[in-house]
């Protein structure tokens, strides 16, 4: 069913997300942005990203993934996104330390691959970590 099928490809996207991160691949990651978010004036640049996250996981190092859940929202009239698939994908890591954190994050579907609507992480003892896009709804993952 088309479900499952779309469950299991943003599953192994938010995998392949946090992969990226992990091995410093920001290029890539990058890229996993969706694209009409990047094409904003005013929205997060690469070299934005690139030194945002640089300062993410240098701080907390690699993240070991132990759980990843989605909520989709398929063939649902939406403004926000401009009538495509959306998701919330939550994921829980942990650091290099040991602790764990919870992120939780929006992600849409377009020309069928999902593409994340977040450009950053944040951290609550320090504030920003990386830029937000011009969007009012996006969610920036969260560390917790």
């Amino acid at each position: 069913p088309k479900v499952e099928k779309q469950q299991t490809a943003l599953e192994r996207r938010i995998r392949r997300f946090y992969d990226c991160l992990n091995r410093r691949d920001f290029d890539r990651g990058y890229q996993m942005i969706d694209p009409r978010l990047r094409d904003q004036p005013g929205s997060v640049t690469l070299f934005q990203y690139q030194n945002a996250l640089l300062q993410f996981i240098d701080r907390f190092g690699p993240l070991t993934i132990l759980e990843i859940s989605v909520s989709l929202h398929l063939d649902e009239s939406n403004k926000l996104y401009e009538g495509r698939d959306f998701a919330v994908g939550r994921t829980i890591g942990s650091d290099k330390g040991g602790e764990r954190h919870v992120f939780s994050e929006r992600w849409v579907c377009q020309e069928q691959a999902w593409y994340t609507r977040s450009t950053g992480f944040v951290a609550p003892e320090t504030g920003w970590i990386a830029p937000r896009a011009r969007d009012e709804e996006s969610q920036l993952p969260t560390t917790g």
